[in-house]
């Protein structure tokens, strides 16, 4: 692997096919070329799906992975290629040399020798008779450094290895198999009791998970693989308590093996300790275990998440950068990165971990089962009881759904927020609240939980609250509200023409043009309040004060449920002084549950002039925060921005 040495295509096959295949394998060349790597990997992925058993599509892959350094991936396509196309020797020699990179040493030796026994006459077996003859004398002291002597030592070590080539493909219980083999011989070998512990755990073991790692903290108190995997999971099944004593104990470890820095950081990751994650990266630089290594991707990331999470994105930025240029094939960085530039209302990052660290697929099914078979999706009881059923079966839900909420993916916080606006248990409640009021995910999703949690009375509905929008801590006025965007009402398409050129005709400040429209309108629906409450702003636009203000009482009369009516009364008594009659009006609409985007617009202007009538500009520029928002091009909105900025100081002069 030191010299990049590209797998040739083969070009094998005929016809239509085939025509398609080469088509797409050019285009996904010419992206490597590009260095377009995410782009050509879709490409190559969707042709193996087409083409599941041709190699040319296996090689591109293999190609790719080399160019970008993602020598794990590598390994993983040379291994499918070989199964295909056992007879191919540069994916052979790839296979071997990709072992070597990934600390698999056994394999590799065994992948060369098999090599230099199948093509005895290639030219490069001299190379590998010399790599072969360099790696011998060492293999005995990097088993023992296994925790394996003995005369099987070398092939246990070397079953150890294909349980982590296992691990790392998600075959969890071919990895447990393989382990298991070499417990039979060694039922003290820890190695094999670490990757075991970690295979349960991906199949929503969690219980056994803890026990295997508990037997090997006591076979040896100081493995600090056993330690950082027994606190993550400790945290995964709800004991927070002895999941963070498991990490202090990691604190004073100390290791040779540049791997500890990487087991500190993780384990505090799991748990929300940045400062400790950070400090682990220091030890680590201290020690110069982030010299180029199969492991300092992932710990650079993990500083990058700690140090976003403190608010310094310049560092962050920088580690995932690192990152990507020791392994550009890193997609958590990639993806980390990719939403760090996002406009920051719309930001996930950071996160340290996808969904699949913290719950299980199994655990998931379960849940799309349950819910599947459940309720109908306009049955909001039926959603509640199967989801609080699913959380007396998943205890550890109540602790994974705050950390989902604070440090989760995309797909897990999104996983999380679901869960909890389902359940609406007390617990559930809290961490949407804590949520909501937090710094972390996209303003929407913390939008979202605060109109949850406010209709449940945990936040108040009338006071402002300090949130965090657009990337600044604000006060905001929440209460249990949805916006809807569909059209409201509907009209005979004669009057839809009328009326739209009538309000088209009231923004131009023509009212004599729109009032005549709406009487046309008014002979085909003469009971229509949108229609009437048009006619008033008309009159109100021809300074035909009276008229208006009796038209839009009638109104109200006839139909107490007509928003801007009331609206248009209560903006009436703010104009004369009469505050305590618009609140009259206005406060029993902060316990209503749904409005249309235009009714909430007019509302949060009626609920502007009613703040600033009472002194208060905070208030006011609250509403106008949420306005702007929910309805982010109304055209109000500027000049409302300009009549509610803070007033700048003014600067004394001499006399």
């Amino acid at each position: 692997m030191a010299k990049k040495k590209r797998l040739p295509i083969t070009g094998k096959g005929f016809g239509a096919g085939t025509q398609q295949l080469m088509a797409g394998l050019v285009k996904a060349e010419s992206l490597i070329r590009q260095k377009n790597w995410l782009q050509a990997l879709e490409i190559l992925e969707a042709l193996e799906k087409r083409y599941p058993n041709e190699p040319d599509v296996l090689i591109s892959q293999v190609n790719l992975y080399l160019e970008i350094g993602d020598i794990k991936h590598y390994q993983h396509t040379c291994e499918r290629l070989l199964k295909i196309d056992p007879n191919n020797a540069n994916a052979t020699l790839g296979l071997a040399g990709s072992y070597l990179a990934n600390l698999r040493p056994l394999l590799a030796i065994r992948t060369f020798r098999r090599f230099v026994e199948r093509w005895p006459n290639d030219q490069r077996v001299a190379d590998v008779n010399q790599t072969i003859a360099e790696l011998e004398p060492k293999i005995t002291g990097m088993v023992a450094e296994m925790g394996l002597t003995g005369e099987e030592a070398i092939e246990l070590a070397t079953i150890h290895e294909q349980a982590q080539c296992c691990l790392e493909l998600g075959k969890y219980l071919e990895c447990r198999q393989l382990e298991e083999q070499i417990l039979e011989r060694r039922p003290d070998f820890t190695s094999a009791l670490n990757n075991i512990s970690q295979a349960y755990v991906m199949e929503g073991q969690i219980e056994p998970a803890i026990t295997t790692s508990q037997r090997v903290l006591e076979i040896d108190p100081k493995n600090y693989h056993a330690l950082s995997n027994l606190s993550r999971y400790l945290c995964l099944s709800g004991r927070l308590e002895e999941a963070k004593q498991q990490a202090e104990q990691l604190k004073s470890l100390e290791s040779d093996a540049a791997d500890i820095w990487v087991k500190k950081a993780e384990a505090f990751s799991f748990l929300g300790d940045d400062q400790s994650v950070l400090d682990a990266f220091v030890g680590a630089e201290k020690t110069g275990s982030l010299e180029p290594a199969v492991s300092s991707p992932f710990l650079y990331h993990l500083a990058a998440v700690a140090h976003l999470r403190q608010g310094n994105q310049d560092r962050a930025r920088k580690y995932w950068q690192q990152a990507l240029k020791i392994n550009a094939g890193f997609e958590l960085a990639q993806a980390n990165l990719n939403d760090l530039n996002q406009p920051v209302s719309q930001r996930h990052c950071p996160w340290p971990f996808p969904l699949a660290n913290w719950v299980s697929q199994h655990a998931i099914n379960e849940l799309l089962e349950q819910v599947r078979f459940g309720f109908r999706e306009d049955d909001e009881e039926a959603a509640t009881q199967t989801t609080q059923r699913y959380l007396q079966q998943h205890p550890e839900m109540v602790s994974l759904v705050p950390m989902l909420l604070d440090r989760g993916d995309p797909p897990g916080r999104e996983f999380a927020l679901r869960l909890a606006k389902m359940a609406k248990t007390p617990e559930m409640l809290e961490a949407l609240k804590d949520f909501a009021l937090s710094n972390r995910g996209p303003d929407e999703s913390r939008h979202e939980a605060s109109i949850v949690v406010s209709s449940a009375g945990l936040l108040s509905a009338a006071e402002p609250v300090r949130m965090w929008m657009r990337g600044k801590w604000q006060e905001l006025i929440l209460f249990g509200f949805e916006i809807d965007t569909e059209p409201v009402g509907t009209h005979d398409p004669q009057v839809m023409k009328w009326l739209a050129a009538a309000i088209e005709a009231l923004k131009q400040q023509n009212p004599d043009e729109a009032e005549r429209l709406l009487q046309q309108c008014l002979e085909i629906e003469p009971d229509d309040p949108s229609l009437l409450n048009n006619l008033a702003t008309a009159y109100e636009q021809q300074k035909r004060k009276k008229e208006a203000y009796a038209l839009t009482h009638q109104i109200y009369e006839r139909y107490p449920d007509y928003l801007f009516a009331r609206l248009s009364i209560a903006s009436q008594h703010l104009a004369t002084g009469d505050i305590e009659a618009a609140e009259e009006l206005l406060n029993p609409l902060l316990s209503r549950r749904r409005f249309h985007v235009s009714e909430f617009a007019a509302f949060c202007m009626v609920q502007m002039e009613l703040s600033v009538a009472k002194g208060s500009p905070e208030a006011a520029r609250s509403w106008l925060g949420m306005f702007e928002q929910t309805y982010p091009e109304h055209p109000a909105i500027a000049s409302w921005k300009k009549r509610l900025s803070p007033p700048s100081r003014q600067l004394g002069t001499k006399g």
